[in-house]
């Protein structure tokens, strides 16, 4: 990417977060729960960005929307390591720190490049509908990425 359309993408996120608190990133991958959405401009409100991964637009986009408005409104701080019944329904989901934010996601890194403090993110890990974590034995969604530390 040449430094002309990169300043030109960066500008048009900023638009985008001007006029809707957050843009959406998106990352296409081989595998569906490889997929992921994350958000960029909640750096700029003193939040960790969000990441999910596997869900299909129609519901990782809301979820991410909603979730980054409540932050945004200062309504709602999501922490890694804290669980919430109220981000999709039906499921329990769990904050995870994410380890390496600048490399997993590369367009909020970019668009942060330089500020301070450091850009941070928070991933939001749902469990299979029997309610196992990626990281439990048996889990229908253990090809889900999980990209920082968890307890059990």
């Amino acid at each position: 990417m040449t430094a002309g359309h990169r300043d030109t993408e960066l500008r048009r996120i900023g638009e985008a977060i001007e006029r809707s608190g957050v843009y959406l990133a998106f990352v296409p991958q081989p595998t569906p729960l490889e997929t992921c959405w994350y958000t960029v401009g909640l750096t700029g409100h003193g939040h960790p960005e969000l990441v999910m991964f596997g869900l299909p637009p129609d519901i990782a986009q809301p979820v991410l929307h909603t979730v980054a408005g409540e932050v945004v409104a200062g309504r709602r701080t999501c922490v890694a390591g804290r669980y919430a019944d109220d981000v999709i329904e039906g499921h329990r989901v769990r904050f995870v720190a994410v380890t390496e934010p600048d490399r997993h996601l590369p367009v909020a890194a970019q668009f942060y490049a330089g500020a301070e403090p450091a850009m941070e993110a928070i991933q939001i890990v749902w469990p299979d509908r029997y309610q196992r974590w990626p990281w439990q034995p048996g889990s229908r969604v253990d090809d889900m990425p999980v990209l920082g530390p968890y307890a059990t």
